[in-house]
């Protein structure tokens, strides 16, 4: 079970949207999921600009992740991200991917150091090639 929050406001048409892509993302990912799993979105217009990155999720604990989001950005582009934070999401609840130390992150039983390159980082290439197929199975059900 996903259980959605926003901690600030953004348009109805983004809302449904990022709804959309988290359910999606979580019927995909996480179909067996019992245990309430808590989504606190954060949307950030221009965080792009101001931080370079179009969004990011932060385990929280106990079962409880923000994914901010960049709702200046495209809708398809947003839905993209949302979808590509989702598998993080999913990497974190199924425990693949756990922070050991504040600069080390266990994924896939292997130790790597956060601040390595992004293209290189397991994790991240493995979002990657998920978002393009959760984007393909969005694409195919369009809930907004």
């Amino acid at each position: 079970m996903i259980v959605i929050e926003y901690e600030s406001k953004c348009s109805k048409k983004r809302r449904k949207a990022i709804d959309a892509a988290v359910f999606c993302a979580s019927e995909a990912l996480m179909p067996r999921i019992k245990k309430p799993v808590y989504i606190n979105i954060r949307p950030i217009r221009k965080l792009a600009e101001k931080q370079g990155v179009y969004g990011d999720c932060m385990d929280e604990g106990d079962r409880e992740f923000t994914i901010r989001i960049d709702v200046s950005l495209p809708l398809e582009q947003m839905i993209e991200t949302v979808l590509h934070e989702m598998v993080h999401v999913w990497q974190y609840v199924s425990k693949r991917m756990v922070y050991k130390w504040v600069h080390e992150v266990k994924f896939n039983k292997g130790v790597y150091d956060w601040d390595m390159p992004y293209d290189e980082r397991p994790w991240e290439i493995e979002a990657h090639a998920k978002e393009k197929t959760l984007k393909e199975i969005f694409d195919g059900q369009k809930r907004y």
